[in-house]
């Protein structure tokens, strides 16, 4: 069973760690070359469309996994009710968008630029609408065909942005522009280009998914949508606290900070919140594979989690760690512009913070599974308070160093509330003391390499390889016996 945990960890993986690398990639391309509070702007447009793809797809990716199992109805009737909704309420925020978007322009302060709202929800109609296809890709276990429609968007996105960015400005600069350059590029209009190649994206990324896009029966089955949403609803209000939790420091920098100074917060954070991408890769990757591998309800799902926790924990604290000792590396490489360069003291605290919500993410497994999708509720809602009380008193004074410091508190109360409740609930025997211990001993190498050495690589590099060499001691048997396993 972990052999094929591993395995498709692997293959979605590789999906997920091409998606996210879009983002990556593309950071010294946006940085460098977008205006700083234009950066502001493409950060507070995507931490909108993370919720508002919360509230378009309603949790019908896990309720598609839950109930296409059950044999109560065919996979078909589930895959089926589940798009219908998808497709339903895109076509509803998008109408909505399009009706009101004057007043919800000037209520975001978009009022200079109004369209953008509209390709906004474009963006994140097709993403939702996309969203159950790839489940059930997933579910049928279909990784290759799953890695096929996230590598061609990716692909042509990626493509797009480098046309944009450099082909065309190198073309017009160069006087060898076509007709046809000179009428779908128009130079100075930044921002907007990322958003149209995402739009471009998003419309072949449908057309790969069609085939099962036009298989949907657009006659509803109400008893089954009523089961769906129902096991959802808890779902849904948790993903919302939750993005809340990730996003809303965006919101809280645009609408506590004055005018300009809130974009280039906003763009600062956003730019520093790239370092963290290795640490959302590995979660990412965990997550794609791990839903399907614990709801196929094979084997004793608490030792099976105890076990992975402790593997899942010591990767992560070793790539905080990593990441932390070599910043002056990444610094060097000029992956994030120079004018960047003054956030990265918020590196540190943003790593950690995606450590401790990968923990999170582990500890959450067990309600899914026990239909008490309620304690998902419980658990973001004490992230909520934490984030908006702390984003309230440090952002204003502090800037988006407030906001770094604000995430790290948010995912900390709701990592302890999250093992609180599955201590009293579903109580799983997890090596609490030696996690602690990698922990603590990654942090204090972190505060050490940054903090007293300044990031130098000479000091970091004997850190890290000292804190490696106690992970391959402590960890010996472990690291033998899943080596094992994964070869059985």
């Amino acid at each position: 069973m972990l052999k094929q945990l591993a395995s498709q960890t692997a293959i979605y993986g590789l999906s997920t760690i091409l998606a996210r690398l879009l983002n990556f990639a593309l950071t010294p391309l946006h940085t460098s070359l977008i205006a700083k509070a234009e950066y502001g702007i493409l950060n507070d447009v995507y931490s909108m469309i993370a919720l508002l793809m919360v509230l378009l797809t309603f949790g019908m990716e896990t309720a598609f996994f839950r109930f296409q199992r059950e044999g109560d109805y065919s996979s078909r009737t589930v895959f089926s009710a589940a798009t219908g909704f998808t497709l339903f309420t895109s076509l509803l925020f998008i109408g909505a968008t399009w009706l009101f978007q004057e007043p919800l322009a000037q209520w975001l302060q978009y009022e200079d630029r109004p369209h953008f709202l509209l390709w906004m929800m474009l963006i994140v109609a097709m993403d939702a609408m996309a969203a159950v296809p790839l489940a059930q890709l997933r579910a049928r276990h279909q990784p290759y065909r799953f890695l096929l429609v996230r590598l061609g968007t990716i692909g042509l996105i990626v493509g797009l942005n480098l046309a944009f960015f450099l082909l065309f400005p190198w073309m017009l600069a160069q006087e060898v522009a076509t007709e046809w350059v000179r009428m779908v590029y128009v130079p100075g209009r930044g921002v907007a280009y990322v958003f149209i190649a995402n739009l471009i994206g998003n419309v072949f990324m449908l057309l790969l998914l069609s085939p099962d896009l036009i298989r949907i029966r657009l006659r509803p089955c109400w008893p089954l949508l009523r089961r769906l949403l129902w096991y959802a609803a808890p779902l849904v209000l948790g993903f919302i606290a939750g993005v809340i939790n990730e996003k809303a420091q965006f919101q809280f920098m645009k609408y506590l900070l004055p005018g300009e100074e809130g974009r280039v917060a906003m763009a600062t954070f956003g730019a520093v919140m790239k370092i963290a991408t290795f640490m959302v890769l590995f979660i990412q990757a965990f997550r794609f594979a791990a839903e399907p591998f614990f709801f196929s309800g094979e084997g004793a799902f608490k030792p099976r989690m105890a076990r992975v926790m402790r593997y899942f924990v010591t990767v992560q604290a070793l790539i905080f760690l990593g990441l932390t000792c070599f910043l002056e590396i990444i610094k060097r490489s000029h992956f994030i512009a120079e004018k960047y360069w003054d956030g990265f003291q918020a590196a540190p605290i943003l790593l950690f913070a995606n450590l401790l919500l990968g923990i999170n993410f582990n500890l959450n497994m067990w309600y899914k599974l026990e239909k008490k999708t309620q304690m998902g509720i419980y658990i973001t809602s004490v992230g909520l308070v934490f984030t908006v009380v702390a984003n309230l008193l440090l952002v204003p004074r502090f800037g988006y160093m407030g906001a770094a410091w604000s995430t790290l508190i948010s995912y900390a109360s709701m990592t302890l509330y999250a093992y609180y409740l599955n201590q009293k609930h579903h109580r799983v025997a997890y090596p609490v003391k030696l996690l602690l211990s990698h922990l603590l001993l990654a942090v204090g190498g972190a505060y050490l390499s940054y903090a007293v050495f300044e990031s130098g690589l000479l000091a970091g590099t004997l850190i890290f390889a000292i804190y490696m060499a106690y992970l391959a001691f402590v960890e010996r048997s472990s690291l033998r016996e899943l080596w094992q396993r994964i070869r059985s």
